[in-house]
């Protein structure tokens, strides 16, 4: 008779349903993955088909998208590049041509006729030039600096001023460099600076703000707190952080003595701690019979900051000598608080720029942040500045074309003067006459018959005073250092030649309008005259363009030689233009020097740009190469390998086949199969 054999495991037959099921379900899921990566082309769909592999592809694909935006970034610098680069190339071309044109109005060819026809050349091309110095690439201004929304140059009355800001726009290429070009190295200067030659020394007031402070240092002044011992009376700190006056400071010092120690301070509040006499620091009113220590607080510095430690304050000894918090020049600064003594203020300035003129009357009262809003609403394109150093200005042209001069205004006032501002004053180098040609002079000239040296030849003018008396004037090198040594010369050579000096004649620097002026009290009934013997040095000193005014005394006037000028490009083709329409063969010749410098500067420019280019060009090249990686490893992780799958899929549909043959066969089993 047939039996189970003993061996044979008990297993219900809903047991082996399940195992039987579950082995199928497994076997279809991994199908069914199989299929969604072969139809997709990707190992890893989800986050949770592999989280290691998915979390470095999710990084990968943020660096791909950044890279694949800088690469789009890369295009539009390119391009703007390219367009700036073809920009400059036409403006070199330009200023070239016009160099080639001012030679061919010197010399030989030359006549005022031509030179009249050539005017309308010259303007045409100082119209193209703005137009190529206003090129854009899409709305992007390529010489507009950091400033790219709006034309960088745009015309002022007869002049041009520049209106951009910076070295140039960057853009996120990996790399800081600028897509555009600031105007300064393409055209020149953007603005000629007057640079202020007076240290003006504020002094210290209870206003002066804590930010303007050297400090003891020489460092500034960082606040924070403060430990006070009042002997006889108590020990307190004092938290000075959120003071922003030295007003703030004494104030806060102050009320906490007379809070813990009330007898300590003589007087009444506010006074207890005010500046010193020095006007250099602070002071203490100690009452007879206590002292005061300030020192710091742990690790600060405040107390040695304001000059407040390292003695010990009392009735004898009311401030720290050695400390001196030496303020600087703020908007916030009042003339009348500027080393300047009562003379100079009130009183005005008088600004000249490009034909137009305005004046700016200077008051104790009136802050350096008034005084430069005021010279702005004169609107001549003029930009006041405290220097680097904070103890003095700096004044800017900022309009090419234009010639700025600042004069006091008569009446005796000097505020200029002692702002340290004025363009013509005694200490004003000959140097920066006529726009840096200086002064010419005849020195050293040789008789040439007989090649030996002859002084004759080196007198430079004659001066006829209104009574017919004249003399001449030898200049030598020592006497055009500066205004002062050439006013000295004149007034030495007439007492030479029997002119009472001051009484009949001086050469004088007025305190009005600029320029070298003579006063003549001889009583003549003639005018003041300027002759030249050889040399340039009376045109160049502006002595031939006077102004001659009769009276007692007769007053001649010379012209403003040291005007302020703006060194570009704009400036030497109008500089062409104005010379041509004067007939000046020396105006024409300067200018084109001038024009040759432009030209220098602007293929400068254009090296720069191309060097730009070339850099983007490397730098793209890397951004590429290192994007190829990134995606050869995001490949690697994420993409199918098409054969593995294609295998693997056919082996579990096998698998799947031979599970469901299995399943069909067990389940088809009963107890009856087994008996014999």
């Amino acid at each position: 008779m047939s039996r189970i054999p003993a061996s044979a495991i008990r297993m219900p037959n809903i047991l082996t349903s399940r195992v039987v099921r579950d082995q199928l379900t497994g076997t279809s899921i991994e199908i069914a993955r199989l299929q969604e990566q072969l139809s997709t082309g990707l190992r890893i769909n989800r986050a949770s088909d592999d989280p290691v592999a998915s979390s470095i592809i999710s990084v990968l694909n943020a660096r791909i998208s950044r890279s694949d935006q800088r690469l789009r970034n890369f295009d539009h610098a390119e391009a703007a590049l390219s367009t700036l680069d073809q920009s400059l190339g036409e403006s070199e071309s330009l200023l070239l041509e016009a160099t080639e044109l001012a030679s061919n109005q010197i010399g030989v060819g030359s006549d005022p006729e031509t030179r009249a026809a050539t005017v309308d050349v010259v303007e045409s091309m100082i119209k193209e030039f703005i137009t190529l110095s206003n090129s854009k690439f899409t709305d992007l201004f390529l010489l507009g600096g950091d400033r790219t929304a709006s034309d960088p140059i745009e015309g002022f009355f007869e002049g041009y001023r520049y209106t951009g800001t910076g070295d140039g726009l960057r853009t996120d290429i990996g790399a800081n460099i600028p897509i555009t070009l600031g105007a300064e190295r393409a055209l020149g200067a953007l603005s000629a600076r007057v640079k202020g030659d007076v240290n003006l020394d504020p002094a210290l007031t209870r206003n002066t703000r804590i930010a303007s402070l050297s400090g003891v240092s020489g460092d500034g002044v960082t606040l924070g707190q403060v430990s006070i011992a009042v002997a006889p009376g108590s020990n307190f700190t004092v938290d000075l952080s959120k003071s922003e006056t030295i007003d703030d400071v004494a104030d806060a010092i102050e009320s906490a003595i007379r809070t813990q120690t009330p007898g300590a301070l003589a007087g009444a509040f506010p006074g207890g701690v005010d500046i010193n006499a020095a006007g250099t620091g602070l002071a203490l009113n100690v009452n007879a019979g206590f002292t005061i220590d300030i020192t710091d607080v742990g690790g600060g510095a405040t107390a040695n900051g304001l000059g407040l430690s390292g003695v010990t304050y009392d009735n004898a000894t009311p401030t720290n000598p050695g400390a001196d918090l030496d303020p600087k020049i703020d908007g916030f600064t009042a003339f009348g608080d500027l080393g300047l003594g009562a003379g100079p203020i009130p009183g005005d300035i008088v600004f000249r720029n490009g034909g137009r003129s305005g004046t700016v009357t200077v008051t104790a009262a009136m802050t350096v942040a008034d005084f430069k809003a005021a010279v702005g609403d004169l609107d001549l394109g003029v930009r006041i500045e405290i220097n680097d150093l904070q103890d003095g200005f700096n004044v800017f042209n900022e309009v090419s074309g234009f010639d700025l001069s600042i004069e006091e205004s008569g009446g005796g006032t000097l505020t200029a003067t002692a702002l340290g501002i004025r363009t013509f004053k005694g200490s004003t180098p000959t140097t920066v006459f006529n726009d840096g040609r200086g002064v010419v002079i005849a020195d050293g000239a040789v008789d040439p018959i007989t090649g030996l040296p002859d002084p004759a030849r080196d007198l430079d003018f004659q001066v006829t005073l209104t009574d017919g008396t004249q003399f001449d004037v030898d200049l030598t090198p020592a006497d055009i250092v500066d205004v002062a040594s050439v006013l000295a010369k004149i007034n030495a050579d007439a007492a030479a030649a029997g002119v009472a000096v001051p009484a009949d004649f001086e050469a004088v620097l007025a305190d009005g309008t600029n320029g070298i002026t003579f006063n003549d009290n001889v009583g003549g009934g003639g005018v003041v005259t300027v002759t030249t013997l050889f040399g340039n040095a009376a045109e160049d000193l502006g002595l031939l363009d006077s102004v001659f005014t009769p009276g007692a005394p007769a007053v001649f006037a010379g012209e403003d030689r040291a005007t302020v000028r703006v060194d570009s490009a704009i400036t030497a083709l109008m500089d062409l233009r104005d010379a041509l329409i004067r007939n000046d063969s020396v105006g024409i010749t300067l200018a084109g020097e001038r024009l040759e410098t432009a030209y220098e500067r602007l293929s400068s420019a254009r090296a720069i740009a191309g060097s730009r280019s070339s850099r983007l060009s490397s730098l793209r090249t890397r951004e590429e190469d290192s994007r190829v990686l990134d995606q050869g490893i995001r490949s690697g992780l994420r993409d199918l390998d098409y054969i593995e799958a294609s295998s693997r899929f056919a082996l579990l549909q096998v698998v799947q086949q031979a599970g469901l043959q299995t399943a069909a066969a067990s389940q088809s089993r009963s107890l009856l199969d087994f008996l014999g």
